[in-house]
């Protein structure tokens, strides 16, 4: 398992990672440069930053490729979202804990009072809604009031002043909770932000976690070692020692802010949270500062996706537990299909009301975290002839198998979850079921074509392999 320098340096030798000299304004034209590099999967470091101290690294994960890189797979050897979720899967069952080391590379400079700027960060504004410029990338530490065990997360974190920031702490975040257990007791709490952390940390922050399950010995297992963790300066908080920089912070709940920022799904999301007084910051001497674009963006959306997979996993098994019929389901959640989950089940159907019976089932059906309806916006029911895995396939059926207007379902006023921006408050949003299913009486004039036996022939056992040279 790489580390986050190693990382960077194995995609500069690759060529996939651009180095700008230019001075660059981190408010907009840098986000505008960073989107361009972004949406060619690169990576890019921004060496002159305007105002700034740090040059800027990002880009780092902005494909499932990267992902396996940094878990030291062979360039060129395939890599995708399955075996990424099998590597985090095998990771949860063999966590290995962290190790409290005395000092690391994070402490080589350490500010505390009037040493301490926020803006000699190189923080960058991204669009032109957004409360100012937000930090992206760091990973939250926090302690579990109830367990007292280690906590991290991503929480966007809104930069207000030399030593006040305000880290949001969404509705679905274990962050939340901390906060509403200090806030109801009436104390501030202590909170750390780590900046430019191993591949495998950003990892395991991204996953959703039962609360016995800490993050830092799931970064452990992926890393392979434990993460090694050194204390606080001013709480007793433990952050990665190998990190570019940390940020201490002590949350005021007194105080409070309302603030914007450009979300995954293409929309604006809006969020409260308290303000936060830094009290130290310690960083590498050449420290360089993480980010990730923000908005419906490569790295942002494929960090992002880490989290989704447990989601469509805690779905996939609720349902299919629920529904033995199901021979196949997936479940779909990307930026191109808005902020929620499409579901797709196959099923081998005994009547043509058994597709219709089966989606008002599962949107009643309980979810997880939340119930299937609050986070499901479309169900769709195919034939097993369909691949559950392929959208365009499940395209197909939709748009070549579907005449009556009753197999498409309209459900209106369901209850929504915060991330769809559309719903109203009150009054919630439209849910979709299809019945993608052939009729019964049409299955025979609707087969596909299929070639017998094409799933055992192999191109690559009928291809000539070049002759090897005799050696002179």
């Amino acid at each position: 398992m790489h580390d986050f320098r190693t990382l960077a340096r194995i995609l500069e030798e690759r060529g996939e990672l651009y180095r700008i000299e230019t001075p660059v304004d981190p408010r907009f034209e840098m986000p505008a440069l960073m989107e361009q590099i972004d949406g060619e999967r690169r990576a890019y470091l921004f060496e002159n930053v305007k105002g700034a101290r740090f040059p800027v690294v990002g880009g780092l994960l902005n494909r499932l490729e990267c992902y396996g890189w940094a878990l030291g797979t062979t360039p060129g050897e395939p890599f995708g979202q399955a075996d990424l979720d099998a590597r985090i899967e095998a990771a949860k069952l063999n966590g290995i804990p962290p190790r409290e080391v005395a000092s690391g590379p994070v402490k080589e400079v350490i500010r505390r009072g009037d040493d301490i700027n926020l803006h000699d960060l190189p923080v960058p504004t991204y669009f032109e809604l957004d409360s100012g410029p937000f930090i992206t990338a760091a990973v939250g530490v926090a302690r579990n009031p109830t367990t007292g065990k280690l906590n991290v997360g991503f929480y966007r974190t809104l930069i207000l002043g030399n030593r006040l920031m305000a880290v949001n702490a969404s509705s679905l975040s274990d962050l939340r909770r901390f906060y509403q257990a200090a806030e109801a007791k009436g104390e501030s709490m202590p909170i750390a932000l780590a900046i430019g952390v191993s591949p495998a940390l950003l990892m395991a922050a991204s996953c959703k976690l039962p609360p016995d399950h800490p993050e830092m010995d799931l970064a452990g297992g992926l890393h392979g070692s434990a993460m090694e963790l050194v204390k606080c300066e001013t709480s007793d908080l433990m952050v990665p020692a190998n990190a570019e920089m940390i940020i201490e912070g002590r949350v005021d709940f007194s105080r409070k802010i309302e603030n914007v920022l450009g979300e995954f799904a293409g929309q604006y999301g809006p969020e409260t949270a308290p303000v936060t007084e830094v009290t130290a910051i310690t960083h590498r001497r050449d420290a360089m500062f993480y980010t990730i674009l923000a908005g419906r963006n490569p790295e942002h959306n494929t960090v992002g996706a880490i989290a989704t997979y447990g989601v469509q996993r805690a779905l996939v098994n609720t349902v299919r537990a629920q529904f033995p019929q199901i021979k196949a389901m997936n479940v779909f959640l990307e930026p191109k299909l808005g902020a929620m989950l499409h579901a797709v089940v196959a099923i081998d159907k005994k009547s043509d009301d058994e597709p219709r019976e089966l989606i008002k089932a599962i949107f009643a059906a309980a979810g997880g975290f939340f119930p299937v309806s609050r986070i499901t916006k479309r169900i769709i029911v195919v034939d097993t002839d369909i691949d559950v895995n392929d959208f365009q396939d499940v395209e197909w059926a939709v748009w070549s198998r579907v005449a009556d207007a009753a197999k498409f379902m309209v459900i209106p006023d369901v209850e929504s979850w915060e991330l769809e921006r559309c719903a109203k408050e009150g009054k919630g949003s439209l849910r979709i079921g299809i019945d993608a299913t052939m009729d019964i009486e049409d299955r025979e004039k609707l087969k596909r074509p299929i070639i017998p036996g094409a799933t055992n022939v192999r191109l690559a056992d009928y291809l000539k392999k070049p002759a090897r040279r005799s050696a002179a």
